[in-house]
């Protein structure tokens, strides 16, 4: 694929990859909310850590569907980082530190940051040089 139509492909793919960024980085900074109320929990009852209700004691059922959307949410989310690398072949090395980053409060936004930085020169790149083939 060359031209107009890698370009539009290459911005498609940056797009799903910050989509999944930002919903795991969020879904992840609610679950990190949710282990530390259950350890603040575990303080008033004596029960153990894991058995406190955590967020549901504010939501109902959002400490079951909490961890459950982020995990699939990150199973997407490494699927879309893969497909990105695959298509723009950035460095192995900082993908891999990309697909961890789901994994670490915070660190999908700073990802998140990184990866556009790199891609849209890339995708610029690809769009200059098929208007100049026009």
């Amino acid at each position: 694929m060359a031209g107009p139509n890698r370009g539009q492909s290459l911005k498609n793919a940056l797009l799903r990859y910050r989509v999944l960024a930002y919903a795991t980085g969020v879904f992840l900074l609610l679950l990190t909310l949710h282990i530390v109320m259950q350890g603040f929990q575990m303080r008033d009852t004596d029960l153990s850590w894991f058995s406190n209700e955590g967020m549901s004691a504010v939501v109902p059922g959002s400490g079951h569907l909490i961890p459950m959307v982020h995990g699939w949410l990150y199973l997407i989310y490494v699927i879309v980082a893969v497909d990105l690398w695959m298509r723009t072949r950035l460095p192995l090395g900082g993908t891999i530190l990309v697909v961890l980053a789901g994994t670490i409060p915070v660190m999908s936004f700073v990802a998140e940051r990184w990866v556009t930085g790199r891609v849209q020169p890339m995708i610029g790149a690809v769009v200059d040089k098929g208007a100049v083939k026009a």
